[in-house]
């Protein structure tokens, strides 16, 4: 599990994303309404954290192929 820096545990986007399938098929079958409640919100926060997590590598994947183009713009493959 990764650590943040104030030492608390921090579940990666993959353990967030198996919780919140489990949680669902839990959801999809007989449950009573106070632990479906309970399962909603807990799905809720995990995929709230998920899409933290896809929004932070969204920038760096933005920034990493914006200097891939600026690399490709300087190197002019059509220049004779």
């Amino acid at each position: 599990m990764a650590e943040k820096s104030d030492g608390k545990s921090v579940k990666k986007f993959e353990e967030n994303l198996a919780e919140l399938e489990a949680i669902v098929r839990k959801l999809e079958g007989d449950v009573p309404l106070d632990e479906a409640v309970a399962a909603f919100e807990r799905g809720i926060a995990l995929s709230k954290a998920c899409m933290d997590e896809l929004k932070k590598e969204k920038g760096k994947l933005r920034l990493l192929v914006d200097d891939l183009n600026k690399i490709t713009e300087e190197f002019d493959i059509d220049a004779e």
